[in-house]
C-alpha cells in the first residue's frame, strides 16, 4: 500500500512539473511574440501623418545667440514599399509661425525671469511680413520626397523644398523610431529670397547679422 502511494506521489510530482514547464514555456513564447510584434510595423503603402501629434520646430541664428519656435503642420504623408521609404510630402502653415525662445549668448538667467512675451510677438510678426516669409502672400511651404536611400537605420532623404514659391533640392538624414520620422534639416533661407539681415548680401550690419541657415527639427507621427 505504501509503495502504491509512493508511486502515485511520484507520478503527481512529474505531471505537475511537466505542466508547470509547459506553462512557463508558453508564457515566454507569448512575451517574445508580443515584443516582436511591437517592434515590427508593417511599413507598406501610404501612411498619413497625424497632425496633432507631430511637431515642426524652427531655430534661427544671430551672430551672438538664437531664436526658436514652432510652425504648424497642415498635412502630410509618407509612402513605403516593403519597409523602404519611397515618397511622401508635408505642408506647413506659414501663418502659424510662433516664437518660443529669444536667446542671446550668456543671458539664460535673464530669460528665465522675463519670458519676453511682447518681444516674441513682435518677432513672430516680423517673420511673417515681407522682410522674411511674407506669409500673407505665401501662406504655405512644402517639402516633397524624391528619393530615400536606407543605410543601416538611417534614411538619406532628398527632395524639393518650396518656400515663397521658390523650389530647391535639399538632402538630410532621418530616422524612424516608434512610428515617428525624426530629422534635423538645415536650410539656406537666402536660396528662397529671404535675405533680410544676411551678411552675404548686406554690408555694415555689425552685430545685427542674421545667419543664412536656419534649422527645422521635425517629428512626424504616422497614423
Amino acid at each position: 500500500m505504501k509503495q502504491q502511494n509512493l508511486k502515485l506521489t511520484v507520478v503527481c510530482i512529474l505531471l505537475f512539473t511537466i505542466i508547470a514547464c509547459k506553462n512557463n514555456t508558453t508564457q515566454e513564447t507569448n512575451i517574445t511574440q508580443k515584443a516582436k510584434a511591437s517592434e515590427s510595423i508593417d511599413y507598406n503603402g501610404k501612411k498619413e501623418i497625424n497632425i496633432t501629434e507631430s511637431d515642426i520646430l524652427w531655430k534661427g541664428y544671430k551672430l551672438f545667440g538664437h531664436h526658436s519656435g514652432n510652425i504648424d503642420l497642415k498635412e502630410g504623408y509618407l509612402v513605403f514599399k516593403n519597409g523602404e521609404l519611397t515618397g511622401g510630402s508635408f505642408i506647413t502653415n506659414m501663418e502659424s509661425i510662433k516664437v518660443a525662445e529669444l536667446m542671446d549668448d550668456g543671458d539664460e538667467e535673464e530669460e528665465e525671469e522675463d519670458d519676453g512675451g511682447d518681444d516674441k510677438a513682435d518677432l513672430a510678426g516680423h517673420l511673417k511680413n515681407s522682410d522674411f516669409f511674407d506669409t500673407q502672400t505665401y501662406p504655405e511651404a512644402s517639402f516633397k520626397i524624391t528619393t530615400a536611400k536606407k543605410t543601416n537605420n538611417l534614411f538619406n532623404i532628398t527632395g524639393t523644398m518650396t518656400i515663397k514659391d521658390q523650389s530647391h533640392e535639399i538632402s538630410f538624414p532621418a530616422q524612424i523610431i516608434n512610428n515617428i520620422l525624426k530629422a534635423n534639416i538645415s536650410i539656406d533661407r537666402t536660396l528662397f529670397g529671404v535675405k533680410y539681415g544676411s551678411g552675404s548680401f548686406f554690408d555694415n550690419l555689425g552685430d545685427n547679422v542674421i545667419k543664412d541657415k536656419f534649422d527645422l527639427i521635425i517629428s512626424l507621427k504616422m497614423k
